[in-house]
């Protein structure tokens, strides 16, 4: 599904890459994050910001099924500090959201 968003982002001009400076430059990082529940994003161009996505532990279910919600954060690449963003019961929520702050920014 990542590299699904990250191919339609590229499809409709979006500079979106997986990965960020300083934290995961190559796809070794990237899957090695990927296995702690860790993603990362960077639009080094158009945003100018990085995204970083977490899988939490959000309990069992009534019927005890796992249950998981992802945290989002934000990071200009001005700075060294990461703001919270919002917390997504589902993954394709979460996916989702980065394409809702290219169109805030004007992009498709």
């Amino acid at each position: 599904m990542v590299t699904s968003v990250v191919k339609a982002g590229q499809a409709k001009g979006r500079d979106l890459i997986l990965g960020a400076p300083g934290i995961a430059t190559n796809l070794q990082e990237v899957l090695d994050l990927a296995g702690k529940g860790i993603l990362v994003f960077s639009s080094e161009h158009q945003l100018q910001s990085s995204f970083l996505f977490t899988k939490n532990d959000a309990g069992r279910s009534f019927l005890g099924k796992q249950k998981a919600v992802y945290t989002s954060y934000v990071n200009a690449f001005s700075d060294d500090e990461w703001a919270v963003g919002s917390v997504f019961r589902m993954w394709t929520f979460a996916m989702t959201s980065i394409g809702n702050v290219y169109r805030y920014k004007g992009y498709k």
